[in-house]
């Protein structure tokens, strides 16, 4: 199963989407399950239901930046290097979705069609996790073609 089906099978077990798409990465980052559930459960529904940033999208960021962030204050390079990355993944996400705020991304579900795969509903932002996924495992591939 791929990284992207992973984190949609969590989602659809009841972890919250930025838990979906971290836990996805748990095992890779040298956390288990447990652990990373527990430290990204406060981001879902835009951090703790305030509508702010996506979920999905935060829990891609998070895996990113324990994999690939800096760790330490006086790395600029790094830093600026980081936030540059994380800016253009989440502005690819704004282009796609079109906000990376949970709240206008919840509003944004409610135009668009119920979908059923094989008969079952598909929760409303599964493709949300699907995206931060995507772009999450896109940046990945990039950097260990760089490296």
């Amino acid at each position: 199963m791929n990284r992207e089906e992973k984190a949609v099978e969590l989602f659809y077990q009841g972890y919250n989407c930025a838990q979906s798409v971290f836990c996805a990465y748990a095992e890779d980052l040298g956390l288990n399950l447990d652990q990373a559930a527990h430290l990204s459960s406060s981001f879902g529904g835009g951090m703790g239901h305030l509508g702010e940033a996506c979920g999905a999208l935060t829990g891609s960021f998070m895996a990113l930046g324990l994999e690939y962030g800096y760790g330490h204050p006086v790395d600029k390079e790094t830093k600026t290097k980081f936030y540059a990355d994380i800016k253009e993944i989440g502005e690819a996400f704004r282009v796609a979705k079109g906000s990376t705020r949970c709240d206008d991304l919840l509003e944004f579900n409610k135009s668009r069609p119920k979908m059923e795969i094989d008969g079952k509903p598909v929760k409303e932002c599964e493709h949300l996790v699907r995206q931060a996924v995507r772009l999450a495992e896109n940046y990945r591939m990039n950097q260990r073609n760089q490296g």
